[in-house]
C-alpha cells in the first residue's frame, strides 16, 4: 500500500552543458527588460558574462544589475526590491550561488509586495506572502543548496539575536531552472566540497525524513548515486565537466526532494549556527553531518533496530559498496564512514575557525530544529554532536 502524499510544484527545467545561450529565448515571452542578479566576481569576472551581455544586446533586452555579495539580510533585499520598484523591469534572473538565488527568488516576490520582506519570514514576521512575484528564472553557479527548484527563500541576520529564516509560498518556485554544469567548473574546491557536502545532507534527509514519500525515496536515492561518483572528482578535478554535471543533477534533485520531504536536525543546526555565525551554511552540513547521523544511528538501534529508517541507512552505504551481499550493520557503518572521510580530506575549516565556541551550544540548541529526523535527539546529544564539529 502506498500511503497518501502531496508533491509540490517544480520549475521548468532546462539541463545541460552550454544552455545558458538559452537564456534569452526564456526570458523572451515575459517581456524585455529584467533585473540580473549575480553575485560580485565569480560569474561576472567569467567569459559566460561577457557572452551573456552581448546576446541580450542582441536580443534587444534590457537588464538592471543587481549584485549580491553575501547570505541575502532583509536589509539587502528591501534595499534592492526599492531600487527595482522604480523601474519596468518583466523579470527576475539570477545567477549564482545559493545566497543570490535565494536573492532573486525574495525580490521577484517582494516586489509584488508591501513592507519588509521580515515581515513575511517565517517564525519572524506577521504577514503571509501572497504568493504574487515577477517571472522568476534561477540558474545555479555552484552544486549545492538545490534553491532553483524550492519555494522558499532564506534570509539572514548575523548576530546576537541572529536568525536564518525562509519567506516560503508554493508560487515562489521558479518559473524556470536553467542548471548549466558548464557554469560551475571554475569553482573554488572549498566552495564546490561545502556545496557539494550540502546537496549530499539534503538528499540523505530528505530521504530519511519522516515526511518521505515514494516520489522523494528514488529521486534521492538517485542523487546520492551522483554524489558517489560525483563530488570527489568535482572537488579534485573540478575542470571535468563529467563531474560537474553529475554534481550539478544532484543538487537539483536535492531541492526537489527537501521541497517536498523537509530536512532533519543538520540543517536545524545550519539554520541556528548560521543566524548567530557568519559561516558557510554548506561548512555546517559537512561539519555537522557525521555526529548527527552517527547519533540518529546509534538511537535507532536501540529504539527501532529493524525499522525503516535502518533499512534506509543500509540502502545507502550499499550504493557505496562494491560487495553487495555484506549485512545491513555493514552498510551503514560504511555509510558514516564515508560521511566522516569526506569532511576531514575536504578543504573545509572546523566551526571553532568562525568563532563557535563551547559556550555558544545552549543557545544554539534552543534555536536548534529536530523536526523530521528518523529519532529525535536530547540536548545532551545534540551538545556531543557540537564539540565533535569544533
Amino acid at each position: 500500500m502506498i500511503a497518501p502524499f502531496n508533491f509540490a510544484p517544480i520549475p521548468k527545467i532546462v539541463f545541460g552543458t552550454g544552455k545558458l545561450h538559452a537564456l534569452p529565448g526564456l526570458i523572451a515571452p515575459h517581456g524585455k527588460s529584467v533585473a540580473l542578479v549575480t553575485g560580485k566576481r565569480s560569474f561576472t569576472r567569467s567569459s559566460h558574462w561577457n557572452k551573456l551581455q552581448q546576446q541580450l544586446e542582441d536580443a534587444k533586452i534590457s537588464w538592471k544589475h543587481i549584485v549580491i555579495d553575501r547570505e541575502p539580510s532583509p536589509a539587502m533585499i528591501d534595499e534592492n526590491v526599492s531600487i527595482l520598484s522604480e523601474t519596468d523591469i518583466n523579470a527576475v534572473v539570477a545567477i549564482g550561488g545559493g545566497s543570490v538565488l535565494d536573492a532573486g527568488k525574495a525580490i521577484s516576490g517582494m516586489l509584488c509586495e508591501q513592507g519588509s520582506v521580515k515581515e513575511y519570514l517565517e517564525g519572524i514576521g506577521h504577514k503571509a506572502p501572497s504568493g504574487n512575484k515577477k517571472p522568476y528564472i534561477s540558474i545555479p553557479t555552484t552544486a549545492g543548496t538545490g534553491a532553483e527548484a524550492t519555494k522558499n527563500a532564506v534570509i539572514s541576520q548575523v548576530g546576537p539575536s541572529g536568525f536564518k529564516k525562509s519567506v516560503r509560498h508554493d508560487r515562489y518556485v521558479p518559473d524556470i531552472a536553467l542548471v548549466d554544469p558548464e557554469l560551475m567548473l571554475k569553482c573554488p574546491k572549498s566552495i564546490t566540497a561545502q556545496s557539494g557536502m550540502d546537496a549530499f545532507t539534503q538528499l540523505l534527509e530528505s530521504y530519511l525524513s519522516t515526511n518521505a514519500n515514494p516520489m522523494t525515496d528514488a529521486l534521492a536515492v538517485d542523487g546520492i548515486r551522483n554524489i558517489r561518483d560525483g563530488l570527489e572528482g568535482a572537488v579534485y578535478d573540478g575542470e571535468n565537466i563529467s563531474f560537474r554535471e553529475k554534481m550539478a543533477y544532484a543538487s537539483l534533485l536535492s531541492g526537489i526532494t527537501l521541497a517536498n520531504a523537509g530536512l532533519g536536525t543538520v540543517h536545524g543546526f545550519a539554520s541556528s549556527i548560521g543566524g548567530y555565525f557568519d559561516i558557510p551554511h554548506g561548512l555546517v552540513c559537512a561539519r555537522m553531518m557525521e555526529p548527527v547521523n552517527r547519533m540518529t544511528v546509534e538511537k535507532l538501534q536501540i529504539m527501532d533496530s529493524d525499522g525503516i529508517s535502518q533499512k534506509k541507512y543500509a540502502r545507502i552505504g550499499k550504493l557505496f559498496s562494491i560487495d553487495k551481499n555484506k549485512s545491513d550493520d555493514y552498510y551503514i557503518d560504511l555509510l558514516l564512514e564515508i560521511i566522516t572521510h569526506w569532511p576531514a580530506t575536504f578543504p573545509l575549516k572546523r566551526l571553532a575557525e568562525y568563532g563557535v565556541k563551547s559556550m555558544d551550544f545552549t543557545r544554539i540548541i534552543a534555536a536548534t530544529s529536530n523536526k523530521n529526523n528518523p529519532v529525535a535527539l536530547e540536548n545532551h546529544e545534540l551538545e556531543s554532536a557540537l564539540q565533535d564539529a569544533l
